[in-house]
C-alpha cells in the first residue's frame, strides 16, 4: 500500500469543512470530477472507505473521521509554520553566511563588523574556505566566487574584479634589490602557487620568467604564498585588496598584471528574505565603494 501524502489529507479536509463535493472543489480550485477522483485515490491509499456517498449528501465513516481529524491538525501545523516562516523572512534578524576564499574574508571583515553594529539581531558569518560551498544544499547563503555560477538555481547579485600585483617584503628588497622591469624577475626567487601540472593564473605569469639556475618556491594556496612573501622568501603574486594594506610588503611594479572576475551569488530560494536583502545590499555597496582597493587601480 502506498504511503499517504499531504494532498490526500487536503481533499478529505476540504470535504469535511465544506460538506459537499462542489464546496471542496471550490476551495481546492479544481472541478467536482477531480475531487471525486482524488477521493477515490485517497481511499485506495488508506485502504478503506472514508465517505459513504448517497445522492447529493455523504457521510463520513469512522475511519474517515479519523483521517479528517488528522487532516485538520496537520493543516493547523502547516499554517503555523507558513506564518512563522513568513515572519522570519520579513524580520531583519537571524544569521546570514557568506562563503569566500581566505583573502576575501580578510577584505570583508570591516563590512561584517559594520553590519553587526548597525542591525541588532543580525549576524553575518564568514565561511573562509578554498573549496566552494554548495548554496543549493544550504551550506551557505551568499558566496563570493572567482568562477561563474552554472547551477540554474543560482542568482548573480553583482560582479566585480580582483587585481593582482607582484609583491615582496621590504627585507627582500634590502637583501636582493628591486627588479626594474619584468625581465629582471629571472634574477630573483619566485613564489608560485599551484603545481607544475596545474599552475595557477599568477604562477603561469611567473613561468614566463623562469630561470633554472634560480631557486623556486611552490605552494598550494594564496595564504601560504603570502606567508612566504612576508618572510622575505621571494617575489610572488597577491590580490591588491589584501596586500596593499600590509605594512611589511610592497608592490614590485606599480601596475596590476591581472584582473580576475568574481561574482556575488545566492540561491533563488532566498528571494524575499529581509535579512538577505540587507546583507546583499550592504555587500554590493561595499564592493562598489572599494573598487579601487579591489582592482588595485587608482
Amino acid at each position: 500500500m502506498a504511503s499517504p501524502n499531504w494532498s490526500d489529507f487536503r481533499v478529505i479536509l476540504a470535504l469535511k469543512d465544506e460538506g459537499s463535493v462542489a464546496g471542496a472543489a471550490r476551495i481546492l480550485a479544481v472541478d467536482g470530477s477531480t475531487v471525486s477522483r482524488r477521493l477515490a485515490a485517497a481511499e485506495q491509499v488508506f485502504g478503506t472507505t472514508l465517505i459513504i456517498r448517497g445522492g447529493g449528501a455523504f457521510t463520513f465513516t469512522p475511519e474517515g473521521l479519523v483521517i479528517a481529524d488528522a487532516a485538520k491538525k496537520m493543516d493547523a501545523v502547516v499554517n503555523e509554520a507558513r506564518t512563522r516562516v513568513s515572519a522570519m523572512r520579513q524580520q531583519p534578524t537571524g544569521t546570514v553566511r557568506i562563503a569566500c576564499v581566505p583573502t576575501a574574508a580578510h577584505v570583508l571583515r570591516p563590512l561584517v563588523s559594520k553590519l553587526s553594529a548597525r542591525h541588532e539581531g543580525l549576524n553575518v558569518d564568514i565561511i573562509s574556505s578554498i573549496a566552494a560551498c554548495d548554496l543549493a544544499k544550504g551550506e551557505a547563503d551568499i558566496a563570493v566566487r572567482t568562477r561563474a555560477p552554472t547551477h540554474p538555481g543560482l542568482v548573480i547579485a553583482y560582479s566585480f574584479t580582483w587585481g593582482r600585483c607582484l609583491y615582496a617584503s621590504k627585507t627582500y628588497f634590502q637583501q636582493n634589490g628591486r627588479p626594474n622591469e619584468p625581465v629582471d624577475l629571472r634574477d630573483h626567487t619566485l613564489v608560485r602557487i599551484g603545481t607544475g601540472n596545474s599552475p595557477s593564473k599568477p604562477s603561469a605569469f611567473l613561468d614566463r620568467f623562469d630561470n633554472p639556475e634560480r631557486p623556486c618556491i611552490r605552494v598550494d594556496n594564496t595564504d601560504s604564498a603570502r606567508l612566504m612573501i612576508e618572510q622575505g622568501a621571494g617575489i610572488g603574486a597577491l590580490f591588491c585588496a589584501f596586500a596593499d594594506a600590509h605594512p611589511t610588503i610592497e608592490r614590485v611594479f606599480p601596475d596590476p598584471f591581472d584582473q580576475t572576475d568574481s561574482w556575488v551569488i545566492y540561491h533563488e530560494s532566498a528571494r524575499g528574505s529581509q535579512r538577505m536583502r540587507i546583507v546583499l545590499d550592504a555587500l554590493v555597496a561595499f564592493l562598489k565603494e572599494n573598487r579601487a582597493l579591489l582592482t588595485g587601480l587608482d
